[in-house]
């Protein structure tokens, strides 16, 4: 873990380790746009480093070894997000069905349920880098401080490409089977197998309405249920959950296994069985994505072309 938070921060730290007049140069300059922001939004954008600068930003903290850390100030993913203003349906909550992208000139990106970002429902906060140690950096980087290991963080983003689901309802074929869908791809998991899947048991607490609700709920790990449909995971990888009455909103299996916020999907509540599973987003501060009836599941690679 050590090694690998090392090898992710070292290309950002470099900019530590640069003459004050170069790095200030780099900042002072800005002739061409550094970070483009597009898909399905009302208003694309393609930022100057100054005109990021000139955003609201935010100061975060990134762990370093030995117990350190760096401060890193950049704007807030969200915040870029938002005032590209995403085109969304006429829906509840809506803005659940966003998948963010942010890419690299180098080819790799990474994907965010908006959900997860949104303080008001995820608040796991990712960052647009621009400055390290209080010293310009030459490009931004984008930081999510609250991972356990940091493969979400890019040394360099220079694209974020915004996308959102509308996918209809697909009824399974029996009661508490799922379907599970990823391009043409359909694998219908039955309830006797959702059930046979190693067992998750959490007590869980959002806002709902005008108060907060807490439950325990038991059942199999999201990625275990797609392991079970044969699905590769990985930063790329989007779920969107699909109830009954069509109320929709998505996640990432890397907000498990890389944000550390458990995603469940739950077989019973509170000690009785669901009709329908449903989709449990622990660590919420809403229970907007938390989807009962869950009849399916849409599997997505990167934001969708909508």
């Amino acid at each position: 873990m050590l090694l690998r938070r090392l090898s992710v921060l070292g290309a950002l730290l470099v900019a530590l380790a640069m003459p004050a007049a170069t790095a200030g140069t780099a900042a002072a300059a800005p002739v061409r746009p550094v970070l483009t922001v597009s898909g399905t939004v009302a208003n694309p954008a393609s930022y100057t480093a100054s005109q990021l600068a000139a955003l609201p930003t935010e100061t975060v903290q990134l762990p370093l070894p030995g117990g350190r850390t760096v401060a890193a100030t950049g704007v807030s993913l969200d915040l870029l997000v938002t005032t590209a203003a995403p085109v969304l349906p006429t829906a509840k909550n809506a803005l659940l069905r966003v998948i963010v992208t942010a890419g690299s000139p180098f080819g790799r990106r990474v994907s965010f349920a908006l959900g997860e970002l949104d303080p008001n429902f995820g608040d796991h906060d990712a960052v647009v880098v621009l400055s390290l140690g209080g010293r310009p950096l030459p490009a931004p980087a984008l930081a999510v401080p609250g991972d356990l290991v940091p493969v979400r963080d890019l040394p360099v983003v220079n694209s974020i490409k915004v996308g959102v689901t509308n996918p209809a309802v697909t009824v399974p074929p029996s009661p508490g089977a799922l379907v599970v869908e990823a391009g043409s791809r359909q694998v219908i998991l039955s309830a006797a197998t959702l059930a046979a899947l190693p067992e998750q048991t959490r007590t869980v607490t959002f806002l709902a309405g005008n108060g907060a609700q807490t439950h325990t709920e038991s059942g199999p790990a999201l990625s275990a249920v797609l392991g079970a449909a044969r699905l590769p995971q990985g930063l790329n990888t989007w779920v969107a959950a699909v109830g009954s009455d069509g109320y929709v909103a998505t996640v990432t299996p890397a907000e498990a296994w890389v944000g550390g916020r458990p995603l469940l999907i739950s077989l019973a509540e509170d000690g009785t069985a669901l009709a329908a599973p449903r989709l449990v987003a622990d660590g919420d501060i809403k229970g907007g994505r938390y989807v009962s009836g869950v009849y399916d599941l849409i599997v997505g690679d990167g934001a969708p072309a909508s």
